[in-house]
């Protein structure tokens, strides 16, 4: 059987995670500065042309935010929920429309642990910008016709082809004094593409795009 790096991959990731959790709680200075709701519109990079165009995703979510002990540095991990449709042909999944025979629906959870750093260019105004570790991970629910959730489930797990890597911006507005207006912008990159051993271009399994939401500031 053919070894692959994915348990020391796995093992960087948790030990990066790890050492994040120290500094949002050390000697009380990591301090939680709000909790907000968002709504994003992402495009999903697919270049197999023998399977459904590159979908757009509707991801509603939540997201966190905690002060860091380095001024105007943030640690804010969020999550959010999609779904995506996906057959199995030839060892690998592509994004599917449910007329197919063989597709399979997906509940798709999205964890990022971004930090950013804050810049205020005026009173009632902030902007956000940053990057950190992201997860996406696809989980069957419904199979229509042929389908197979396990394969396709199988393949996300297969060499972590849920490991991304995340850049993002937001521009906030102050509505009152513990609430906020924000939209932002999203790079979430496919990191699995470094190991995983596919000849696809780096936007296969990207997600780019944008969203808004509301914040209450603690």
């Amino acid at each position: 059987m053919k070894k692959t790096k994915t348990p020391r991959i796995l093992l960087a990731l948790a030990c990066l995670l790890a050492a994040a959790l120290p500094a949002v709680s050390q000697e009380g200075e990591g301090v939680f500065r709000g909790f907000g709701v968002f709504h994003d519109t992402l495009w999903l990079g697919n270049s197999d042309t023998d399977s459904a165009p590159s979908p757009i995703l509707s991801v509603w979510g939540a997201a966190f935010k905690f002060s860091l002990p380095l001024e105007s540095l943030y640690f804010a991990p969020e999550i959010g929920f999609t779904s995506v449709e996906y057959f199995y042909r030839e060892d690998a999944a592509f994004p599917a429309e449910i007329e197919y025979a063989d597709a399979v629906k997906t509940i798709d959870i999205i964890l990022s642990a971004p930090f950013l750093y804050r810049f205020v260019p005026a009173p009632d105004f902030v902007i956000h910008a940053g990057t950190g570790p992201a997860f996406s991970f696809k989980i069957p629910i419904q199979t229509y016709g042929e389908g197979s959730a396990g394969d396709v489930g199988g393949y996300f797990i297969d060499k972590a082809r849920f490991v991304h890597w995340e850049a993002s911006s937001d521009f906030e507005w102050g509505l009152f004094d513990y609430l906020a207006f924000f939209v932002r912008a999203r790079l979430i990159l496919p990191l699995y593409r470094i190991w995983d051993g596919e000849s696809k271009p780096v936007y296969d399994g990207l997600m780019a795009g944008g969203g808004f939401g509301l914040r209450l500031k603690f």
